[in-house]
């Protein structure tokens, strides 16, 4: 699987978007795109890479919560390349089909499974691929370092399923990506958080 970091609109704010291409673009591959930024930018960028020939290049675009900064493009994408929008809610027509906890879902060559993970936002939601140990983990935080701070226990629920995951690589919201001592980060918020107030 390749995954190509799209560059975003430096002039608004906006979150991270990747796009998810197979090894050797076969007619099999889904492409793929993990949150779209705030406008249209990246679809400049995505026309200039080899998506295959015969290809749609963007098949599919997966939400990982309805905030603006990562999910503006959605409708420009959408029109440019008639994809299907997943995502854990529907939201203003942009929403096509909903993703549940625990579900499976082809992405370029591989199968990835959704985490629902609710703390950034009631609709936030995880992809992670368990053959390549990667994770999508959109604006959901993973890096916990106030002892004095008060948590859900949604949060906690989700900081502790994530432990439960080997993770090499983390692609996150907003960032650079996480390569080294990812799984290591995710134990250390976690022990951090069962010691602080949980409502």
């Amino acid at each position: 699987m390749k995954i190509i970091c799209l560059k975003t609109n430096p002039t608004i704010y906006s979150g991270n978007s990747f796009l998810l291409l197979g090894s050797w673009s076969t007619l099999d591959d889904v492409n793929a795109v993990v949150d779209t930024g705030s406008d249209d930018y990246i679809i400049k960028e995505i026309e200039t890479i080899y998506t295959g020939v015969g290809k749609v290049p963007v098949n599919k675009v997966i939400l990982t919560h309805n905030h603006f900064d990562h999910m503006g493009g959605a409708t420009h994408l959408k029109k440019k390349y008639n994809c299907t929008v997943y995502a854990k809610i529907f939201t203003d027509h942009i929403v096509d089909e909903i993703l549940q906890d625990e579900a499976e879902i082809r992405l370029a060559d591989k199968i990835f499974t959704v985490i629902y993970t609710p703390g950034h936002s009631t609709d936030s939601l995880c992809l992670y691929c368990k053959e390549e140990q990667i994770l999508f983990s959109g604006d959901t935080t993973l890096q916990i370092r106030d002892e004095t701070a008060t948590y859900t226990k949604g949060f906690v629920g989700t900081l502790k399923r994530l432990s439960a995951l080997s993770i090499k690589t983390i692609y996150p919201g907003h960032g650079k990506p996480i390569h080294e001592f990812a799984e290591e980060m995710i134990h250390d918020s976690l022990a951090i958080v069962l010691n602080c107030k949980v409502i």
